[in-house]
């Protein structure tokens, strides 16, 4: 079965070419979003046709092998250029969500925090447990990213790595 071309087909199995090349087919002619180009017009400077096609289409006049070549190259170098600028447009777009999303405040001294530690029970649902510890209390910095916690001034110190260990100053975060 093929979900590529948005249609569900039901392919034999003695025809795995056949697939792979109505698969690939699919693939090389579908414009994709980052680019805003189909991959066959940033390769080849053309769309990619069927046999269907010339049939159809009337055959262009002949500009000779030298003015198809200009016109390709122009073509190529046009494609590429609104390829490369979409492609930064993209990157820019996806590095803001990205920031927007990333935790680069550290935690300071003193500060109260939640630690990540799952701990599954048997027979009890893991939607039900509690999977965060605290509050901590944050003792030391020793980097920007591994702190010396504990929990209360009797209880046994911590060394955690924030990413790692999942160290949040609330616990749904």
């Amino acid at each position: 079965m093929d979900r590529k071309s948005g249609a569900l087909i039901h392919w034999p199995e003695s025809n795995k070419k056949i697939q792979m090349l109505a698969t690939l087919y699919t693939y090389r002619s579908a414009v994709h979003e980052s680019t805003g180009k189909t991959p066959a017009s940033v390769v080849f400077g053309a769309e990619l046709r069927l046999p269907i096609d010339l049939i159809s289409d009337r055959p262009k006049k002949d500009a000779g092998v030298n003015n198809y070549i200009s016109h390709l190259q122009d073509r190529l170098k046009l494609t590429h250029a609104e390829v490369r600028q979409k492609m930064r447009i993209e990157s820019d777009r996806m590095k803001t969500r990205y920031d927007l999303r990333a935790n680069t405040g550290g935690f300071q001294v003193g500060e109260k925090v939640w630690l990540y530690n799952p701990k599954r029970t048997k027979g009890k649902s893991p939607k039900l447990q509690k999977s965060w510890e605290g509050p901590y209390i944050v003792v030391t910095r020793l980097n920007d990213v591994v702190y010396r916690i504990q929990k209360n001034p009797q209880a046994k110190m911590k060394i955690v790595h924030r990413q790692i260990d999942a160290v949040s100053r609330t616990p749904s975060q």
